[in-house]
Parts: structure tokens; C-alpha cells; sequence
């Protein structure tokens, strides 16, 4: 998957790559027209919102890009804005096939991008065209891969078992079933009545655990079977 980081970097390889754009920037364009060191005709790259999308596994987000060039005010002025859009317009167009180039296979760009002219922009005489797209990335949710403590292995993200065990009547007050030495007892459910655990001396509707054993507070029926259903978990 491309990182933001690694997605920028790409689009301002590819804007520089073009014979008409002499800079890039990143960020708001104000930050950078307001000192009147920029050089023309440049691109500037502004973030938009995206979108995650859990389902489809994919990273969309939005950018809009101003494509801005000097007006020449000593001439005729707005004979030569309408140059510098239309120059830019078409720059916007270039930019755009170049990054939906099918040798990117690891982004994807949106079908749909707003355009707007744009003439006396910001604090210099700068005309030119602006354009709103989307790169969407495939996420692969590996969590493996997460810079994390072990917090995705804790207790509530463990498989739950069941089992059942039928008595046969000479258990007394102490239940031994293999499947659940060594594991935490969720839930016990005696017929159709559910058991509390306790530390000690367990009442009629209570039981305790030490991990090999449950020692039940009433003895089972000598006379007949019942019927236990256990819920546990590793620990």
C-alpha cells in the first residue's frame, strides 16, 4: 500500500516532469504566493478530504491542484489571462492522464475532476486553472504488520468453546472434564440453570474452578443424568 507520504511524492515527480511547470509546492497556496519568492508557472497541491472504507478495503483521499502562471499586465491583459488558463487547462489535462497511467498499478484515480478557471488568484497577477481528484489505494487491514503492543491478542479476541458433559450419577460433588483442564471457565450451565464461580465453599447455585476440577456446591443425582454445558476460553 502507498503511504500519503509516497503518493505526493509521485504526483509532484510527475507535475515536475512537465516542461511548463517550474515548481511544486505542498500545502495551502497562501503560504507560498504571499512571499513573492515563487517562480512560474508553478503547481500547488492541497489536501482534501478522503474517505476509508473498511469494506472494500481502500484509502481514498481528495487533493485539489492549482496550476498558476504569471499574467503579462503590460500587454493586453485579459487577451493574455485567457492564454495563461488556457495554458494551464491543458497542463491540468496532461497531469491528469499522467497519473491515471495504467503503469500504476497501485493507485487508482477518481473518473470524475472538478475544474475551475482562475484569474487574478491570490496576492499576485497569476491566472491559471485549478483541478479536484482522488487517489484511492488498496489497504490490506494486516494487522501483523501494525506497530503495536499485543493488544489485538488479548482475552476478548480469543476463541470461545463449548462442550457438554452428561453425568452418570457417581460424580458426587466434583466434575472432571478433560477438555477444560488448563483453560478459563466461562460459563456453566446446569440443566437449564446457570452457575456463579466463587473463591470457596460454593452454594447450591455456585461452583469452583482450580483448573483441573469444578467442585459443584449440590452433589449430582445419583439416580439419574444431568446435563452441564461449559464455555471456556484459553488463557
Amino acid at each position: 500500500m502507498l503511504t500519503l507520504n509516497q503518493i505526493i511524492k509521485r504526483i509532484k515527480t510527475i507535475a515536475l516532469a512537465h516542461k511548463q511547470i517550474r515548481n511544486f509546492y505542498f500545502g495551502v497556496p497562501t503560504d507560498f504566493l504571499t512571499d513573492k519568492t515563487t517562480r512560474y508557472a508553478s503547481a500547488f497541491l492541497q489536501d482534501t478530504p478522503g474517505t476509508i472504507d473498511v469494506a472494500a478495503k481502500s484509502f481514498t483521499i481528495g487533493f485539489r491542484l492549482w496550476l498558476l502562471d504569471l499574467v503579462n499586465v503590460s500587454q493586453n491583459a485579459k487577451e493574455n489571462e485567457l492564454d495563461v488558463q488556457s495554458d494551464m487547462a491543458s497542463v491540468a489535462m496532461d497531469l491528469l492522464a499522467s497519473f491515471d497511467y495504467n503503469g500504476y498499478t497501485d493507485w487508482k484515480v477518481g473518473t470524475g475532476s472538478g475544474v475551475e478557471l482562475l484569474r487574478e488568484a491570490f496576492d499576485d497577477l497569476v491566472a491559471g486553472a485549478s483541478i479536484d481528484f482522488t487517489i484511492t489505494v488498496p489497504w490490506n487491514k494486516d494487522v501483523c504488520a501494525i506497530p503495536t503492543d499485543d493488544v489485538l491478542n488479548t482475552e476478548d479476541m480469543k476463541l470461545v468453546y463449548d462442550t457438554v458433559y452428561i453425568t452418570n450419577g457417581s460424580e458426587g460433588s466434583t466434575l472432571s472434564v478433560p477438555v477444560l483442564v488448563g483453560n478459563k471457565l466461562l460459563l456453566v450451565i446446569r440443566e437449564n440453570s446457570p452457575l456463579h464461580k466463587v473463591s470457596s465453599a460454593p452454594a447450591s447455585a455456585e461452583y469452583t474452578w482450580n483448573d483441573v476440577v469444578i467442585t459443584l456446591g449440590t452433589p449430582v443425582n445419583p439416580e439419574t443424568t444431568e446435563r452441564f454445558l461449559f464455555l471456556y476460553r484459553s488463557y
